[in-house]
């Protein structure tokens, strides 16, 4: 799909515009990416066990299927993404879903649930399939680190994002990405 702004966005975008962004660079084991600022719709989470990241998923999906003031059905696309701060137990973050451009966001029927804007940023992308668990995101997130430091750039150590680009019941050629923000 060819957004307004002239974006092609790539395979594992399931035919969506998701967040715009340009690579700047591969590398071995990543890239580097450029991303624009986007909008998202988001769900925090005080700290990102997997109950707590389901939850606020499915928030965002009943919310995307009329659980909104105008019971609207909101078409977003993908990726729905985690981001996390902080290590280990001390962790927090959110879960979150693009908003393209001129979509009209319904207000929300549940207050935990809200508009973001993610500005312009750098980011170093490991790319990875399957139905990813927490040790896949954990496991590839090490990996990216090592990839990062032995290519000489520096990255913020204590944030990440784990971005999935297919819903749940699709088994075959799926895409994931965990993002290190570049320091």
């Amino acid at each position: 799909m060819v957004s307004v702004q002239g974006w092609e966005a790539p395979w594992f975008c399931q035919g969506d515009d998701g967040p715009q962004f340009t690579v700047v660079h591969t590398y071995e084991g990543f890239e580097e990416r450029f991303y624009n600022a986007s909008h998202w719709i988001t769900v925090d989470v005080a700290i990102t066990t997997k109950e707590k990241v389901k939850k606020a998923l499915w928030k965002l999906y009943y919310y995307t299927k009329g659980a909104n003031e105008e019971k609207k059905n909101v078409i977003l696309p993908w990726p729905s993404i985690l981001s996390v701060e902080g290590e280990g137990d001390e962790n927090h973050g959110s879960v979150s879903w693009p908003v393209p451009v001129g979509t009209h966001l319904p207000k929300p029927n549940d207050a935990k649930i809200r508009e973001t804007d993610m500005p312009a940023a750098t980011v170093y992308i490991r790319s990875f399939g399957g139905v990813a668990s927490e040790a896949d995101a954990r496991e590839n997130l090490e990996k990216l680190k090592e990839s990062i430091e032995a290519a000489g750039k520096s990255f913020v150590p204590d944030r990440f994002v784990a971005a999935g680009y297919d819903p749940p019941l699709r088994l075959v050629n799926r895409h994931n990405e965990i993002w290190v923000f570049a320091d």
